[in-house]
């Protein structure tokens, strides 16, 4: 066996390496709650790729220009090929499921609007990703999306208004939405931070979870129960709507009084 041979095995045992190196690295990524370092790995490789292009048109660039239309094309291909790498890492591997604020606004809304219009279900907390104010939830778009698509019935597990700021943003979405059901996570502890929204469309029940990464970043995941981990997300809504309190009348009509006052 001649020195050429064994490069050239050595060059396929290597290709098949890095192809399996790079599909771990990508499931790993695929399976990480947060993000990470790792899609650097593409990045790191893509640049090695393009520097070899480059130093290959600079060695045999007397080849090239006779013209050698194969290597031309290899290395246009090799550029090619390492920029969409790199392209397609940014948007669709790396970042495809963490939204700043603003990003996630149009995907709730969209996933709210895709639905049959008998029930929406809301995972929240105090209520205040509508806006703090009256002022702001009538700019906010989340909350304008919700009497557009004119639900019969909306459902939010929440936790109690304890001042009067958030009783008075209490009292304004009762105003405004009259088919609102409000139930507190009882105990307190029951509340997981889980926020979403779960919706019905053509008999399957669908979810949209997103999870705080760090202060203005969501990381979010759309799913269903026909998933494990949906199933599971809407077991936990049917456990904690059924412990969780309903507010008493007169707590109602105190919110919607403050709120008008």
């Amino acid at each position: 066996m001649i020195f050429d041979d064994v490069i050239k095995i050595l060059l396929f045992g290597g290709s098949i390496t890095l192809g399996a190196f790079l599909a771990a690295v990508r499931s790993k990524l695929s399976s990480s709650n947060e993000k990470n370092k790792l899609h650097y790995v593409f990045y790191v490789i893509a640049g090695m790729v393009v520097v070899g292009a480059i130093i290959a048109t600079l060695i045999y660039w007397t080849e090239l220009n006779e013209p050698n239309w194969l290597g031309i094309i290899v290395i246009v291909l090799s550029v090619i090929s390492s920029g969409a790498l790199v392209w397609f890492t940014a948007k669709y591997i790396f970042g495809k499921d963490h939204y700043k604020t603003e990003e996630l606004d149009p995907i709730v809304n969209s996933f709210t609007s895709n639905a049959d219009k008998h029930n929406i279900k809301l995972l929240a907390g105090d209520l205040n990703f509508f806006g703090n104010t009256p002022q702001d939830m009538d700019k906010n778009s989340q909350y304008n999306c919700l009497p557009i698509e004119g639900f019969k019935s909306i459902q939010i597990l929440c936790t109690e208004p304890a001042t009067n700021v958030e009783k008075i943003r209490y009292g304004k979405i009762l105003s405004d939405f009259p088919m609102i059901q409000l139930r507190y996570y009882t105990p307190p502890s029951a509340d997981l931070l889980v926020r979403g929204r779960m919706k019905t469309l053509n008999n399957v029940t669908h979810l949209l979870i997103y999870n705080k990464v760090k202060s203005g970043v969501y990381k979010a995941l759309e799913t269903d129960t026909a998933n494990s981990n949906g199933a599971l997300y809407n077991h936990i809504w049917n456990l904690i709507w059924a412990l969780a309190a309903m507010p008493s009348n007169n707590q109602l009509e105190e919110y919607q009084n403050l709120f008008r006052n």
